[in-house]
């Protein structure tokens, strides 16, 4: 058995969340966003589609960033139906599934979005993640939402 393989929860390679959180930058122009799971962060505050690694412990494999919550939620459920199957050798569906489809698929399967309360790093109350990304990093992803919301290109 090669124990470098990630045992994943299911079929799914990530599953994402949507939370409100704040940014920060450094001086050095890093950014340091912070997830808040059980509180209402200090106004004004973003929205995060945080995308976690299906596996034990579900560690942060990445981070989007909106002013509104309603476009936060459109965007995760515009991009979760690619996300990378196990059952597919770890690559997206080349046709990827109905909205409405995922979504009947998660339920006749028993999947969820992530749930802070099954990831053990996070204990107590006021449960938040901190995450902090260069500016390149940071930039890239906001290019990411742009492209994924703008739809595809006109052939």
């Amino acid at each position: 058995m090669d124990d470098t393989q990630p045992q994943y929860l299911d079929d799914r390679m990530f599953v994402m969340g949507v939370w409100p959180m704040r940014v920060a930058r450094d001086p050095e122009d890093n950014h340091q966003s912070v997830v808040f799971y059980d509180t209402t962060p200090p106004q004004p505050s973003l929205w995060a589609v945080t995308t976690y690694l299906n596996v034990e412990g579900y560690p942060i494999a990445g981070i989007n960033h909106f002013e509104r919550e309603d476009i936060a939620r459109a965007y995760k459920a515009g991009v979760e139906p690619s996300i990378p199957l196990v059952s597919l050798g770890g690559q997206s569906p080349s046709e990827p599934m109905s909205l409405e489809d995922y979504a009947a698929w998660k339920t006749a399967n028993n999947l969820g979005d992530f749930d802070p309360d099954k990831a053990p790093r996070l204990q107590g109350q006021d449960r938040g993640d901190i995450v902090m990304q260069t500016k390149e990093q940071f930039t890239a992803g906001l290019e990411q939402v742009a492209r994924a919301l703008s739809g595809p290109p006109e052939a």
